[in-house]
C-alpha cells in the first residue's frame, strides 16, 4: 500500500443524498465560496481597533458539471421525471429544484470528504452539440452549517489501486 501524502486528486465518485452521481466534466468539482465578513469596532478614546467579531459567516460551495444525462442521473439531481409513455425520456421540472442532503467524495489519491448537510441544485444546461465539449447541467452544491458542529470531514483512507 503506498503511504498516503495528503495531496488531494482524481475524482473517483460523488454520492449525493445516498446515490451516486452520474460521470462529470474533466473539469472535476471546482472549490469556492466566499470568505466571512467580520466587524471591527472601534474605541474613540483611541481610535484604533480594540476588537474584532465575526459578521457573517463564509461559504463553502462546490461546483461542477453533471454530462451524463440518464434519466435517473437527471430526476436525483435536478428533480423532474422520468416519462412513463417514453422510455429514456427526462422531463425537466417546472420549477428549478434544490435538493438537501450528505455528500461524499471520493479521491483516487485516498481521500474520502464527508459533508454532512449540502444543498444541490442543478443551475442551467451548457455545452456544445457537435464539439469535445459535452452538453450538460452546471451544479452547485453548498455547504450547509448549524454553526455547531463540524461540516465537512476529510479521512485519508487508502488510494484506489489501478
Amino acid at each position: 500500500m503506498a503511504e498516503l501524502d495528503g495531496i488531494v486528486l482524481l475524482l473517483a465518485k460523488i454520492t449525493f443524498d445516498g446515490k451516486e452521481i452520474g460521470l462529470i466534466s474533466e473539469d472535476g468539482v471546482q472549490w469556492g465560496g466566499s470568505a466571512p465578513e467580520y466587524a471591527s469596532v472601534v474605541a474613540a478614546q483611541t481610535r484604533s481597533v480594540v476588537k474584532k467579531v465575526l459578521k457573517k459567516a463564509g461559504t463553502i460551495e462546490m461546483k461542477f458539471k453533471l454530462i451524463e444525462l440518464k434519466v435517473q442521473n437527471l430526476v436525483d439531481i435536478l428533480g423532474g421525471a422520468a416519462d412513463a409513455t417514453v422510455p429514456g425520456k427526462w422531463n425537466a421540472p417546472a420549477l428549478q429544484v434544490m435538493k438537501e442532503g450528505a455528500l461524499e467524495i471520493e479521491t483516487v489519491t485516498g481521500q474520502v470528504i464527508t459533508v454532512a448537510k449540502a444543498s444541490l441544485v442543478g443551475e442551467n444546461m451548457s455545452g456544445d452539440i457537435g464539439s469535445d465539449s459535452p452538453l450538460g447541467f452546471d451544479c452547485i452544491i453548498t455547504v450547509l452549517s448549524d454553526g455547531q458542529t463540524s461540516p465537512f470531514s476529510i479521512d485519508n483512507t487508502a488510494p484506489l489501486e489501478g
